[in-house]
């Protein structure tokens, strides 16, 4: 649907406001890795299908093309999540005498909480082809674990250490434990609170009838923080950049372009991709992060929508978010390697001044990371309406980024979740305003992972001095990790006139 008429742009200071405001949200969360399902109540409502449906301005935050059929308009959304998510550390076995880290068994919770999510989109249609506008979205990924300890070289004469925190960052247990100080002696709570905040401007222009192209210039924004890795600073090329230093920012951009096509047969297509955002680096944390930038994974969209008959539609979309591409995101935790070219080399040498850089090491290029995939994506949506309602239900999988044998990872950020269900209702309130719902659930995961460096043996490195080798036995102990994700999203939408 096309507008015809021109509007001027006119400074808006209170959505400058509150953009400003979103930074002070801070604890926001997302499910499919850091990428949300999709952008809106409606699409929400369909657990992200949609885009090839133009229904209002906040599909422009996915494909700009839409901005073309949606004339003067503006939609304002408040999202509510409520996660539950957490791990279980089972019990080492009994023929375990050495482990490297144990983290001590039992249960405990990691993400919790209520977070709002909000969101903004307006757009101008200058004539009866050509549409322009902005808007911004939020996502992100906020884990803490608060509870739990950890065992760091158990076994080895001297260095064992029995630490605070589930990755040993805070202070030794009980006195004597501690004697080459492994121990972090910082935050306990081991976690991730990292606010991602995109705010594009689009342009978008009805090439063909039925046929619209749109492209959007993307800035972005991060704020993060890393919490309770201290007692991995030592392995660290960049020690004292490692962890609890507060919140740090980066900054940068890419772009966004789409394509939104009605052949006039009852079937509809819409395509959209987001390049690689580029960021600046967090100098706080060039040592837990791979060359100090988390820059924003490329995102692919296609989109079908089926007339199945009059107020019935089908959607069906495939998403692709290529975190493999992202070297922070992609690179893994390989146990055995980061035995023998890290851990072991710094425990011989941490008392040396100026420890030499690691390839294996934490910040180093190929050091640990994530351990994140490319998701592949795929989402079926339905809607259905009648006079001023409008009713939608969805269904999506294949969102889980964490690839198999990744059980730090998993318990620093659980981002598991790879299925999601969703309702949604939209009310015709008057000719000018729209109210929408939708409730999203992320179907509560869990998985099973192998912690290979709480049972460790002595051998032989190539000839060289002693290292261990921590690869699967019997003795390991099993971590179990799951996330679980409510989250209601309410819309209103002003249609504005010419």
């Amino acid at each position: 649907m096309t507008g015809t008429g021109r509007r001027t742009w006119r400074p808006q200071i209170g959505h400058v406001i509150g953009v400003s405001l979103l930074w002070l949200a801070g604890d926001v969360l997302a499910s499919n890795g850091m990428s949300a399902p999709g952008t809106g109540a409606v699409q929400l409502g369909m657990a992200g299908a949609g885009t090839a449906l133009a229904a209002d301005a906040s599909a422009t935050l996915r494909n700009p093309a839409a901005g073309a059929w949606l004339g003067n308009s503006r939609t304002a959304e408040l999202g509510i999540a409520i996660p539950d998510g957490g791990y279980r550390a089972g019990p080492r076995g009994d023929n375990a005498p050495l482990g490297l880290l144990d983290v001590t068994p039992g249960r405990a919770t990691s993400v919790t909480g209520v977070f709002p999510i909000p969101s903004f989109a307006r757009n101008w249609q200058l004539n009866d082809r050509t549409a322009v506008g902005w808007g911004f979205s939020a996502s992100g990924l906020k884990a803490l674990s608060k509870a739990g300890s950890a065992t760091l070289a158990r076994g080895v004469p001297i260095f064992e250490a029995r630490c605070d925190g589930t990755f040993g960052g805070g202070q030794p247990l009980s006195a004597g434990t501690d004697l080459t100080q492994l121990c972090g002696a910082g935050a306990t709570t081991l976690g991730v609170d990292l606010t991602q905040l995109l705010v594009s401007a689009h342009w978008a222009r009805m090439v063909l009838p039925g046929l619209s192209v749109g492209i959007a210039p993307v800035i972005a924004g991060q704020r993060i923080e890393l919490k309770g890795l201290g007692a991995f600073a030592t392995f660290s090329n960049f020690q004292d950049q490692t962890t609890d230093r507060g919140f740090d920012y980066a900054y940068g951009g890419g772009a966004r372009i789409g394509v939104l096509w009605d052949t006039g047969y009852g079937i509809g297509f819409g395509a959209a991709y987001q390049t690689r955002l580029y960021q600046t680096d967090f100098d706080k944390y060039r040592g837990a992060i791979i060359g100090g930038s988390l820059d924003f994974a490329p995102t692919l969209n296609l989109g079908m929508q089926v007339h199945l008959r009059d107020g019935h539609r089908l959607f069906v979309d495939y998403e692709q978010v290529r975190y493999g591409d992202v070297r922070p995101l992609a690179n893994r935790v390989e146990p055995q390697r980061f035995t023998d070219v890290c851990f072991v080399p710094r425990l011989i040498s941490r008392n040396l001044p100026n420890p030499p850089a690691l390839g294996a090491c934490l910040g180093a290029h190929d050091g640990p990371g994530f351990g994140w995939d490319t998701i592949n994506v795929y989402k079926i949506g339905y809607q259905g309406s009648r006079n001023r309602l409008s009713w939608r239900a969805g269904y999506s999988w294949g969102g889980n980024p964490v690839v198999p044998d990744q059980v730090l990872p998993k318990i620093f950020a659980p981002a598991i979740t790879d299925r999601h269900a969703a309702l949604g209702l939209s009310w015709r309130f008057s000719s000018q305003l729209d109210l929408g719902w939708a409730l999203i659930y992320a179907i509560k995961n869990t998985t099973r992972e192998t912690n290979t460096l709480s049972s460790a043996r002595l051998t032989l490195f190539q000839g060289e001095p002693l290292s261990f080798d921590v690869g699967k036995d019997p003795a390991d102990q099993t971590v179990d990790t799951h996330i679980s994700v409510w989250q209601s999203q309410f819309s209103m939408t002003w249609h504005l006139g010419h």
